[in-house]
């Protein structure tokens, strides 16, 4: 699998670490949205629930008042149906209730239009029922005439029955289509987390073998100087590439040192190779012992000459660190090859600092950087030249 170039560099970790952390927000926003539709699934169907419940106690009331009517019309006795009319009456209003609090919860444009449908039936059949209790309390009516009223009270509320039934029907065919999307929707969400665990995996598992081959392809590689202790060129340059990408990316500073020892080839003449070696030891260590971030390093540019990557730091600190170097050395009394010019070891320096832009490249400061060290010399060494940023641009 080819990888993104990014994840060669040495910001390939927090690459990695922001996408598993953006794949957990997606997991986490995946969640809360299973949780929001498993909250409004179940108030649907406590919604229809109820609405269920208050359908089947306006049918079972209809059902009270047939039943009641029909032992009305075996009563003998003129005392026993007024009871029975009063209870009769009385159904009227449960069944009033438990409509009112049917409309009091989230109804649809279906059931309200049952509703509508069911209130026209109940209104026509209403006349029925008045007019056979009336018949059958207070009497007044022959044989004939009460046979056609209970049958057309029969016919209006079968009508009302039948309506009642098909609302019933309608809600238990609401609940379960709710309960069907629900499923749904909770099973594909389901699938996009696995799916997103799986990317996860397959990052983690990219981030492993990536760190592993660059551990394994650093650790084989020499990084430190054998003459100096210092860092040597190869990393300089690799290191160097990475802040310069650094600096462009995040818009920060980037300042480098060019450091040279003053004379060294008289030196080297004067006390031997050996001498310059342990001379070259020295002023290494001096130079790396005034870096306190762990970011800034010391590397052996070549020869005689070290290179100072500072990350993230201004031309105006830069200098005061060069400075801070070039005293040290000094103040180290390193015997020097020249004693007319100085009695001690000196460096001269060369500081270039700027903020990575997409059309420079990092060759680009360390010529600048070059250039500062040649004035240093040129102008009597033991000195630190430096190029402002907007030099540079």
């Amino acid at each position: 699998m080819q990888l993104p170039k990014f994840i060669s560099t040495r910001s390939t970790l927090f690459g990695f670490a922001a996408v598993i952390v953006l794949c957990a927000a997606i997991v986490g926003t995946l969640l809360i949205q299973v949780d929001t539709w498993s909250r409004a699934a179940f108030d649907l169907v406590k919604n229809n629930t109820e609405q269920v419940r208050l359908i089947m106690s306006m049918r079972d009331t209809v059902q009270k008042r047939e039943l009641l009517i029909q032992r009305m019309i075996n009563m003998k006795e003129m005392f026993d149906r007024d009871e029975e009319a009063v209870s009769f009456r009385q159904l009227a209003a449960v069944y009033a209730d438990a409509r009112d609090k049917l409309l009091q919860t989230k109804v649809d444009d279906l059931l309200l239009e049952n509703l509508s449908k069911l209130d026209e039936s109940v209104a026509y059949a209403q006349p029925y029922h008045e007019n056979l209790v009336e018949a059958l309390v207070f009497g007044g009516i022959n044989d004939e005439d009460l046979k056609v009223i209970i049958k057309d009270g029969r016919v209006a509320s079968a009508r009302v029955l039948f309506l009642l039934d098909r609302i019933v029907e309608s809600q238990l065919e609401t609940h379960n289509r709710v309960e069907a999307k629900y499923e749904q929707s909770h099973q594909i969400t389901l699938v996009v987390i696995a799916l997103i665990f799986a990317v996860i995996g397959i990052i983690i598992t990219l981030a492993v073998r990536t760190s592993g081959r660059q551990f394994s392809r650093v650790s084989r590689m020499p990084v430190i100087d054998d003459v100096t202790g210092t860092y040597n060129r190869r990393y300089f340059d690799m290191v160097l590439e990475e802040e310069w990408k650094r600096s462009m990316r995040e818009y920060t500073p980037l300042s480098i040192l060019m450091v040279d020892i003053d004379y060294f080839k008289a030196y080297n003449d004067n006390f031997g190779h050996q001498a310059g070696d342990v001379c070259l030891f020295s002023v290494g260590k001096l130079l790396s012992s005034q870096l306190k971030r762990s970011a800034d390093f010391t590397a052996r540019y070549g020869g005689d000459e070290f290179a100072i990557v500072l990350p993230n730091t201004s031309v105006e600190h830069a200098r005061l660190l060069a400075e801070r170097l070039k005293r040290s050395v000094e103040e180290a009394r390193i015997k020097a090859a020249k004693e007319d010019v100085s009695p001690w070891v000196t460096v001269s320096i060369g500081l270039a600092t700027t903020t990575a832009e997409f059309d420079q490249s990092s060759t680009t400061l360390v010529k600048a950087a070059e250039g500062c060290l040649q004035e240093s010399k040129r102008a009597g060494r033991n000195r630190v030249t430096d190029k402002m940023m907007d030099d540079l641009n």
